[in-house]
C-alpha cells in the first residue's frame, strides 16, 4: 500500500469536498420537495 491509498483511507468522508457537493444537492432536494405546491399524486385530488 503506497502512501496516497494510506492517507486517504484514514481521511474522514466529511473531509472530502465532494461529499458536501452530494450533501447540498440533496438538502436542494429535500427543500424544491416540501416548497413545491403538489406533494402527493393521489388519484381525484382535482
Amino acid at each position: 500500500m503506497n502512501a496516497k491509498n494510506s492517507e486517504r483511507a484514514s481521511r474522514p468522508i466529511h473531509h472530502s469536498p465532494m461529499f458536501w457537493i452530494g450533501v447540498a444537492m440533496c438538502l436542494a432536494a429535500i427543500a424544491i420537495y416540501l416548497w413545491s405546491d403538489d406533494l402527493s399524486w393521489r388519484p381525484g385530488a382535482k
